[in-house]
């Protein structure tokens, strides 16, 4: 007996159904967002995953698409050694389908895809019915395994200025590659997940950094002119979008006083609905997790980056178990919670990580 649905591998046919799809709103803090990614749904996925595998659920009847997930890899560090791991993300299902079977007919897909090893996700905080269903522990469904939680902090302003160094802070050039790659490598011995980064892709123009240049990174070195530091500003406009659907009754109240307040202050404007938020993503901003200095004067010099540009803003991720959150207590930001997690069909596949080392999300391959 046929089922109503049929998976299958996503093609630039679906690109429409799946922006769509992809525009739905999701709520949080507030503010009701959609996280678009217009034009090319698929030049977007090869920014979050190396190698995208997006599926998406077709209804028989008509051959609309009703649902869809991205269960692509990309490269990390695990306790310290790359590995190519798969990221699930962009689980969307039709309003009209939430709740139904829809989601089992996912799983199943999923389970022949990873079958006895893990992946990676991280789900809004405020995504209720997401959180619902899959930390439930419903028949057919994956486990779940909470990674704890991490916040992707949007930065809206400075508290106080920033103090003076004994350390330097630089554009990046092409001769610096090598002293970068060196340090995400040491960065790996104190973060968990951190992407394998290779910054000759970045010269060589490989689409996972679709938008960036070596030149967009900062770089900061210590008074033995070893680096100590490393940051990008991500513009992801011409691919990743973030509008405002609707606020809250309070928030929309709020909203003209506070932009009224944060105008005078030269600092970020709330957009009306319907508009995108202008910011910059910030990519890898590494320090040494208890070198808060080393943090605090990375991200001050960001900041200033950042506005020589026009923007009034920058997001990062952080893990609630990373001391240098402490840093941010100097800034104006808006937090947006989640919680990541490992996945696995059985308790006996999920990985067995080393607990000291931080976990680590970047908000730009969210």
């Amino acid at each position: 007996m046929s089922t109503p649905f049929a998976i299958r591998p996503a093609t630039s046919a679906d690109n429409s159904a799946i922006l769509s799809l992809i525009g739905s709103p999701q709520p949080s803090n507030g503010v009701q967002f959609a996280f678009e990614r217009t034009p090319d749904y698929f030049q977007s996925a090869l920014v979050s995953h190396q190698q995208p595998h997006t599926l998406v659920v077709e209804r028989r009847s008509d051959n609309a698409v009703v649902a869809m997930l991205n269960l692509g890899v990309r490269d990390v560090f695990v306790d310290g050694t790359a590995q190519t791991i798969r990221y699930g993300s962009d689980l969307r299902i039709a309003p009209e389908y939430q709740g139904s079977r829809v989601l089992i007919y996912i799983n199943r897909a999923v389970r022949e895809c990873i079958q006895d090893t893990w992946y990676q996700s991280v789900i809004l905080e405020e995504n209720e019915k997401s959180r619902g269903a899959l930390e439930g522990g419903r028949a057919g469904l994956p486990i779940f395994k909470p990674m704890g939680g991490i916040v992707t902090h949007t930065i809206t302003g400075c508290k106080q200025a920033s103090s003076a160094s004994s350390k330097r802070v630089r554009k990046a050039l092409v001769t610096d590659i090598p002293a970068m790659n060196r340090f995400i490598q040491d960065m790996a011995a104190h973060y968990q997940f951190l992407p394998a980064y290779n910054f000759w892709d970045v010269e060589a123009g490989l689409p996972y950094f679709n938008g960036l240049k070596i030149s967009d990174f900062l770089v900061l070195f210590d008074s033995d002119n070893d680096v100590c530091g490393l940051v990008g500003l991500w513009n992801q406009k011409s691919f990743k979008q973030t509008r405002v659907v609707d606020y809250s009754r309070s928030v929309a109240m709020f909203r003209p006083f506070y932009n009224v307040w944060s105008s005078f202050r030269g600092g970020f404007i709330l957009p009306a609905k319907g508009k995108t938020f202008d910011y910059y993503a910030l990519h890898s901003p590494l320090t040494h997790p208890r070198d808060s200095d080393a943090f605090r004067d990375l991200l001050h010099s960001a900041w200033q980056h950042v506005m020589e540009r026009g923007s009034r803003a920058m997001t990062l991720t952080l893990s609630n178990e990373d001391p240098r959150c402490a840093v941010l207590d100097e800034f104006r930001t808006i937090p947006l919670k989640a919680t990541q997690y490992t996945v696995a069909f059985k308790d006996e596949f999920q990985p067995v990580l080393d607990s000291h080392r931080i976990p680590y999300f970047e908000s730009g391959r969210l």
